[in-house]
């Protein structure tokens, strides 16, 4: 049975200065090693490792979020990844589980199980954006109501602007009107 009030009794082998000088160093090394592991997951080349035979980064490269006149190639993460913090660890958490989909998903890497389960991740991806108020789109897209851009046409200055006249919790978010603006959404 273990003794709980050792564990808050002082050591008598080491000084508080010791224990706390290793517990400050394990702390850090631990930050920067979740830092860099949660960097390195968020890369495309990282997503790509288990979507390689999927026609997903070439359907982003056709669409306005990798073909434009500013030359911007949006990654998957800046889309699928809300960048609050908390948000982001969590994403990161539940996503984790996808690589033991990958591993245990007969063909989960070929372009049939995408085709054959379009609908269904393209329904996850559209929930997960509603219930973070599509921030990621806000992210690049930050200035739609205040400032919006010149090639909008007449009648998308006015719904944004009508969209944002409303109370906060009665506004449509961007995928409620903008699905399929990377990948294509299935009809249905």
């Amino acid at each position: 049975m273990m003794n709980w009030r050792a564990l808050f009794k002082p050591s008598a082998k080491y000084s508080i200065i010791a224990l706390l000088a290793v517990g400050i160093v394990v702390g850090v090394v631990g930050y920067f090693a979740t830092q860099t592991t949660l960097h390195a997951t968020s890369q495309d080349a990282f997503c790509m490792s288990c979507h390689s035979q999927h026609s997903l980064k070439d359907e982003v490269m056709s669409s306005p979020h990798g073909n434009n006149r500013a030359g911007i190639v949006v990654q998957c993460q800046q889309c699928h990844i809300a960048q609050e913090p908390f948000q982001y660890l969590k994403k990161k958490i539940i996503v984790s589980k996808d690589v033991i989909g990958f591993l245990m998903i007969d063909n989960f890497n070929t372009q049939a199980w995408l085709d054959e389960n379009r609908k269904e991740q393209a329904e996850l991806a559209r929930d997960y954006l509603r219930s973070i108020d599509s921030s990621t789109c806000q992210n690049c897209h930050n200035r739609i109501y205040e400032n919006q851009s010149e090639n909008m046409s007449k009648m998308a200055v006015r719904m944004h602007s009508n969209n944002f006249k409303k109370a906060p919790e009665d506004r449509k978010t961007c995928i409620d009107c903008h699905k399929g603006v990377a990948h294509p959404y299935p009809k249905g």
